[in-house]
């Protein structure tokens, strides 16, 4: 690591729970009904699957492909060719932005048209056997990420559900680990979308 980029840290306020969006809280007057967001599952689970989503997409824009992307060919490297509906309903989009990602796909060359076998009307879309070379990566790394992460988790899973996820999406920090200069480096990358772009890498 690079000695003069810190390490990312979270700020404790006095009572123990986490404030992510500024500095210590020791001084500021606090409302005696508060309570740590991060005591309920739905802000945890919604904070772990954001640290989650980022470090896929790190993984994504490495390989010259969007997280939209990515999840389309996720679901497609389940092997049955799909309609644009069908994509836009497994990857939680619209029929529009489904479309718009799948034609960069195809003009980049990592997902190709199918005729329906029954419908003539319809048509799908399947992985290209570049898609395949890219998804392998894609799911390489991702593979590699969880068993980083239940490694660093170990044994000791904590007391509930709730813990465990905020605890998970503190050591995954996006992918980075605490490591600084790799969120630099995921940083600036999506600054720079990729936009169909492939680079399957070495």
């Amino acid at each position: 690591m690079t000695p003069d980029l810190p390490a990312p840290t979270l700020h404790l306020p006095s009572d123990g729970s986490r404030s992510e969006y500024g500095g210590t809280v020791d001084d500021t007057p606090r409302d005696p009904r508060g309570a740590p967001a991060t005591s309920r599952l739905n802000y945890t689970a919604y904070r772990f699957a954001r640290a989650l989503s980022r470090a896929a997409e790190n993984t994504a824009l490495a390989r010259g492909v969007t997280m939209p992307q990515l999840l389309i060919m996720q679901v497609l490297g389940e092997g049955t060719p799909l309609s644009n509906a069908q994509v836009a309903r497994r990857t939680f989009v619209s029929a529009q932005a489904a479309h718009v990602a799948s034609e960069d796909l195809l003009d980049a060359g990592l997902i190709q048209k199918v005729e329906h076998p029954s419908n003539r009307r319809v048509r799908l879309v399947q992985l290209t056997e570049v898609g395949w070379s890219v998804l392998a990566d894609c799911t390489a790394d991702l593979v590699a990420r969880e068993e980083r992460l239940r490694t660093v988790l170990g044994a000791d899973l904590g007391d509930s559900l709730t813990e465990l996820l905020d605890r998970a999406a503190e050591i995954l920090a996006g992918g980075y680990f605490g490591d600084a200069e790799a969120e630099a480096v995921a940083v600036a990358a999506r600054r720079r979308p990729a936009q169909g772009r492939v680079n399957p890498g070495p």
